[in-house]
């Protein structure tokens, strides 16, 4: 049985993500930092849809918290999805942050996709057709030093995916918007669409 793993399922686009997935009946594994959205989206979930819906609360800039986030899900649970969703922008000059702000942003927005995947990778190769849905929301426009961060990170997982493409493991990278509804459900649906062809024909038979 395999699981989708949803990284900021508490978020607008996460949310959009985990919805379109349920509606495919995928089971589902939510990951973000309030408790309280996870399981409203839980429960609003397994009302509609017939698949399995498990969550995870985790701290993304405490590596600890994600390596036991992780750990539950590779002694539980086969994936062979995980929607890497991260969200973007300093709204401060560098100089501005003290050091502690700045080590949480760095790790939230940019270091800790890495390394959920890093955590889950062995897990995702066991697949034969596993898939990696890397998202960056970049509602404004952000500092040239943030996007040369966000370069970094899309070059890397294209390297990634070049390097790990025999191993069946497709690695996708892509910025999104600011979040509005409904046009953003709609972008979800063509994302999906297009990396897993044959998803919004399958939910469509399934209604």
């Amino acid at each position: 049985m395999n699981f989708s793993v949803i990284r900021g399922a508490d978020t607008p686009w996460g949310k959009s993500f985990a919805k379109a997935l349920a509606a495919d009946n995928r089971h589902l594994i939510l990951i973000g930092a309030k408790e309280v959205l996870l399981e409203a989206l839980v429960r609003e979930i397994v009302q509609k849809h017939r698949g399995l819906v498990h969550y995870l609360v985790a701290d993304d800039a405490d590596t600890g918290s994600i390596i036991a986030a992780c750990e539950k899900i590779n002694d539980r649970f086969e994936v062979d999805l995980l929607v890497n969703y991260a969200e973007t922008g300093f709204h401060q000059r560098l100089e501005d942050y003290d050091i502690r702000s700045l080590d949480r942003k760095l790790k939230t927005n940019h270091a800790s996709g890495i390394l959920y995947l890093h955590q889950l990778l062995p897990n995702l190769l066991l697949h034969a057709h596993a898939q990696v849905i890397d998202l960056w929301h970049c509602p404004h426009p952000v500092p040239v030093w943030e996007q040369a961060l966000l370069t970094f990170n899309k070059r890397f997982a294209e390297h990634l995916n070049s390097e790990l493409n025999e191993a069946g493991l497709a690695i996708h990278s892509m910025a999104l918007p600011a979040y509005s509804a409904p046009e953003s459900a709609q972008r979800v649906a063509v994302i999906l669409e297009d990396i897993m062809p044959g998803i919004t024909e399958r939910r469509l038979l399934t209604r």
